[in-house]
């Protein structure tokens, strides 16, 4: 077992509290690049469905405010809502294709009815989040980080170039190398106080230089407005469930489950980037963080807009700003709000030359490649998880760039490969699943979560070891693993086991050399991995629970501890010993 993991390049924890100033700027660097994708993708719903003049002006006002509050509420925790990091909150890309034939079909009160149905058939799998445990693993999220940098970063750089009309040619170029440079300058030889500014820098600089060649658009600028809010353009909510509805409900919850898919693996990757030591993933800031998605859905359903997402490139910001505190999402998020009524600010946003915002979204895209590579790798890489990763990484890349029977294929089958993202995570899901059911079949004990069933877990353990024909030190071993998980799962106190839920289910089977249980139940507040981790740089032992987790440190090769709420789910994996 590793000893503590350390990021002392992070400046400010999650709990950590930087000056108003700094919250300020970094605030608004967390969403400048948001307002473009939102305004791009209102416009893009709002002018392919057809719908009525003005309904793109609110559309787009709802989901700032919506974005805007849910991103501020994402830094608390509130029952199961919330996640406690710094998550922004956006309209979801993803959803384009499926809100267009919504309101081609029946307009904002047919796309209201399928996102609020959509949603809550989410909540009933986030609540079950640990059903997934097995297809959403460490592995399955750090490939779908890698595979959309690279799907995205194929599509980023080939814009990079591109000058408006009427532009000179070389204006992009120039202001793309301008930022770019300022950036990596900033980042790799920069003093810390000042590498957290180096994303609004390296803006700054690549839209002064743009000024000069005409790619900002300076007329649009002086007509927008300073005020407005478009209530007039707000549609009448309906809630009706006909035919059509029921044709367009599996579309809305397939995207539903690829958006939380994509935005898992974020939040799953900002818990890693977050703190100077590192802590092990708790699935319960997965759900808080999604169930909070949800509600903003429901709202921005009921205000006749489009859903919402976390989207994933949180913790490349983290990375890249070593800025990790809550308040800058509470600052994104006011500015948002702020920006919903201030029509010339949103225009002065989304006027940054897109060369500029790319060379950007390039460097942060290149973080969130590595993140994802650095999980992957953690996840007891070998070497089937090896080729499941590189084959479904390369097949996303190929089909994303129509370099895979490009003649072959047309018509919507074209349309759905073409999208290497949803190819990749596809082709991760099914080996993943097909891993796991060609893996020796699982043999299972139920007993309770007391000292009184480890006679029973011992010979079911002795058994097993038996039947896969361990030697007798290999089986002591495994015996032992057992009795010290079981009792580091123990509640401190006779209370918490007489009130808490005390089943406990193990299973065990074989992979390769090693044997891995899964232990499945309720326990106290804490995390094992993070108590090991800890243990490694004690010199003493304190009390009897520490000699437990001493000597499952000792005894296991690997120890992950998944919480969510009402369960607590614990993997070992116990080598056995060569004869």
């Amino acid at each position: 077992m590793a000893a503590t993991q350390t990021n002392e390049d992070i400046l400010y924890q999650p709990d950590e509290n930087p000056p108003p100033l700094t919250c300020l700027g970094l605030g608004f660097q967390s969403v400048m690049g948001l307002l473009t994708g939102m305004a791009a993708i209102t416009a893009i719903v709002a002018q392919a469905s057809e719908q009525p003049e003005g309904y793109l002006g609110w559309i787009f006002f709802v989901a700032l405010v919506v974005c805007g509050l849910g991103s501020i509420c994402q830094t608390f925790q509130v029952w199961r809502f919330g996640s406690g990091y710094p998550l922004v909150v956006t309209t979801g890309s993803a959803y384009i294709a499926v809100c267009i034939s919504a309101l081609l079909a029946g307009g904002p009160a047919m796309l209201s009815s399928l996102i609020i149905v959509s949603t809550l058939i989410q909540f009933v799998l986030v609540s079950r989040l640990s059903l997934l445990r097995r297809i959403i693993t460490p592995m399955v999220s750090g490939a779908v980080l890698m595979l959309l940098a690279a799907t995205v970063m194929s599509v980023l750089l080939s814009k990079l170039s591109v000058t408006p009309e009427g532009a000179s040619q070389i204006g992009a170029p120039t202001a793309a190398a301008v930022t770019f440079g300022v950036l990596m300058a900033l980042r790799l030889f920069g003093p810390p106080g000042l590498q957290q500014w180096s994303p609004i820098i390296g803006i700054l600089s690549g839209c002064a230089a743009a000024v000069p060649f005409g790619l900002i658009d300076v007329e649009s600028l002086t007509q927008a407005d300073w005020v407005g809010v478009p209530f007039n353009s707000r549609p009448e909510f309906d809630f009706g469930l006909g035919v059509e509805f029921w044709a367009l409900l599996p579309g809305f919850i397939v995207v539903n489950l690829a958006a939380a898919i994509y935005s898992i693996s974020d939040m799953v990757s900002i818990q890693q980037v977050s703190w100077r030591t590192s802590r092990a993933t708790d699935f319960r800031v997965v759900q808080g963080a999604l169930n909070l998605v949800g509600l903003t859905n429901v709202v921005s359903a009921m205000l006749g807009a489009l859903p919402t997402m976390v989207p994933p490139g949180n913790a490349a910001r983290v990375a890249f700003t070593r800025v990790a505190a809550r308040r800058i999402a509470i600052y994104g998020g006011a500015i948002l709000i702020i920006v919903a009524v201030l029509p010339k600010l949103t225009v002065i946003i989304t006027s940054i030359p897109g060369s500029v915002f790319g060379a950007y979204v390039t460097v942060m895209l290149a973080l969130l490649f590595v993140q994802g590579m650095r999980m992957v790798i953690h996840d007891n890489l070998d070497a089937r998880k090896a080729i499941v990763v590189g084959v479904s990484f390369w097949l996303g890349v190929g089909f994303q760039n129509g370099l895979i029977f490009p003649d072959l294929l047309s018509g919507t089958v074209e349309t759905l490969l073409s999208n290497g993202l949803t190819v990749g995570s596809v082709c991760l899901v099914v080996f993943t699943l097909l891993l796991e059911v060609m893996n020796s079949r699982r043999k299972r004990l139920r007993v309770k979560l007391e000292p009184s069933s480890l006679p029973s877990i011992d010979s079911f353990l002795s058994d097993y070891a038996s039947t896969v024909g361990w030697n007798e030190a290999s089986t002591d071993r495994l015996r032992a693993a057992g009795e010290e998980t079981l009792s580091s799962l123990l509640p401190l106190d006779d209370d918490a086991s007489v009130n808490g839920r005390q089943n406990l289910i193990i299973s065990a089977h074989r992979v390769d050399r090693k044997i891995e249980l899964e232990f499945v139940a309720t326990s106290e507040e804490g995390n094992l991995e993070d108590k090991l981790a800890y243990m490694s740089d004690q010199p003493e032992i304190q009390d009897d629970r520490e000699l437990s987790f001493r000597l499952l440190r000792h005894y296991a090769s690997s120890v992950r501890h998944r919480k969510y709420h009402h369960i607590d789910i614990v993997t070992i994996e116990v080598e056995s010993l060569r004869t």
